[in-house]
């Protein structure tokens, strides 16, 4: 559950890997001799027009000669381009598809930026939030980022908005790591320099500093952690010298057993059983079948009226391995199925999610927040590599449509999974606002408590 790269976190967009098989593109054969610089980013972007643009089925036809179009103008650039710049061009062209699933990877250690913010950021609807710090910065752990280089945080998001396709909310969250690249902002023009950013905060105390923070290397900052995992404040294993935005004690549920990625807990004070997931495959050191067997036992042997399913935050996996499990939940649910949701819930979550109101209609009572992406998605496909960055560019070509359906459109996975037509809107809005993350509440579970209090 963590990770040594940034950009992007485990964002499992093979739903079914069953179905399609993973399929990683190269370029031709190696050549006799090491390219120049300007060579190897032309071979880089070669590979992008001809393996990763027409596979790509997420792009509209105009959005693919968008596409195009900025592949000319990095070509025009080859051989004075900065990694972080190359970086910014291929996001840019991912970022076209206006699909979350889309776009830049890297996990090849080439392709990293060799520094990094000694920072890790969560982006609220309230602002954005260092919820880690390292070193140096250390004080400023829990501390709200109000300007960037002297702009307010709004502003410096339209910019980078580009950079990554898809829903708002989503947007939003994925960007705040382009924040922390090193080289990433002074690509764009916002950074004077690109070893370090100005910055503007408000920390926990109220006072209002600024702070220029210098970048480190990469290498002095890991084990790093996925979004979802920053949330918690609990230390990640090996971690040491980062300093966390909330102390571990009096947690919120939601918020313990940080680094298991599927739990049950029973809450006798409710009536209930509360199963959270973050991930819909195995784990390391944690099988998934066996714990999907656990809770149908445990509610077979002692059956509470209602079941809390969150997935909050469930970022993924392989929803061939659940699929069935969140069908039956309905009914072994006693009488009602709580289901929790948010801006973190994404592809194989949000599939779970269908998966569970489509079963159980109005015995499933979603609660929460908007999911982190829309109904309508593109997902599947694999990644291309590029030979000489390490960059890698992800393609899509299966289509999911929860609201209405997509049969007899290309890539259409209705035939697989029958999860569309369901309504996933919250019947309890329960968002996870900045203020109740920094008090440790959980305002679904607060919500929850009271329905279940009426008569």
């Amino acid at each position: 559950m963590t990770r040594s790269t940034p950009l992007p976190p485990r964002r499992m967009s093979r739903l079914l890997p069953w179905l399609l098989p993973a399929v990683l593109l190269c370029a031709g054969p190696a050549a006799a001799q090491a390219p120049t610089a300007r060579e190897a980013q032309l071979q880089d972007l070669e590979v992008v027009r001809h393996d990763y643009l027409p596979k790509e089925l997420a792009f509209s036809d105009a959005a693919r000669a968008r596409a195009a179009a900025k592949l000319d103008a990095l070509e025009a650039q080859a051989g004075r381009l900065t990694q972080a710049q190359m970086l910014v061009g291929l996001a840019e062209i991912g970022g076209l598809t206006d699909n979350a699933h889309s776009g830049v990877r890297y996990h090849d250690p080439r392709a990293l930026p060799p520094l990094r913010l000694p920072l890790r950021l969560l982006w609220f609807p309230q602002g954005l939030l260092v919820a880690r710090a390292q070193g140096a910065e250390a004080d400023l752990a829990g501390a709200q980022i109000l300007r960037i280089e002297g702009r307010d945080v709004e502003a410096v998001f339209r910019r980078i908005r580009p950079l990554h396709g898809g829903k708002e909310i989503d947007r939003r969250k994925e960007l705040a790591e382009f924040v922390e690249t090193g080289g990433v902002l002074h690509a764009l023009g916002l950074a004077r320099a690109p070893d370090r950013l100005a910055l503007t905060l408000r920390l926990p105390d109220g006072r209002t500093v600024r702070r220029t923070v210098a970048t480190t290397p990469q290498v002095s900052q890991t084990p790093s952690a996925e979004f979802d995992r920053l949330w918690s404040p609990q230390p990640l294993p090996a971690e040491h010298g980062w300093r966390a935005a909330l102390p571990t004690t009096g947690l919120p549920l939601y918020l313990r057993d940080a680094d298991l990625p599927f739990r049950m807990v029973d809450l006798p004070a409710l009536n209930a059983r509360y199963v959270q997931f973050r991930s819909n495959e195995d784990e390391d050191g944690h099988p998934i079948a066996p714990f999907l067997a656990d809770v149908l036992a445990a509610q077979a042997a002692e059956t509470r009226d209602n079941l809390i399913l969150d997935l909050r935050f469930d970022i993924g996996g392989n929803i061939s391995t659940t699929v069935a499990f969140m069908r039956s939940l309905p009914q072994a649910a006693g009488k009602r199925l709580y289901l929790l949701v948010g801006p973190y819930t994404y592809s194989a979550g949000i599939i779970s999610a269908a998966a569970v109101k489509k079963a159980g209609g109005d015995k499933v009572i979603v609660v929460g927040d908007e999911m982190g992406d829309r109904p309508h998605f593109w997902s599947e496909g694999a990644n291309v590599k590029l030979p000489n960055s390490g960059f890698a560019m992800r393609y899509t070509d299966g289509q999911w449509d929860l609201e209405h359906g997509c049969a007899g459109k290309p890539g259409c996975m209705d035939s697989f999974l029958d999860v569309n037509f369901v309504d996933l809107k919250p019947v309890i809005p329960a968002p996870l606002t900045l203020a109740a993350y920094r008090a440790r509440r959980d305002p679904a579970m607060e919500a929850i408590a009271r329905a279940l209090r009426r008569p």
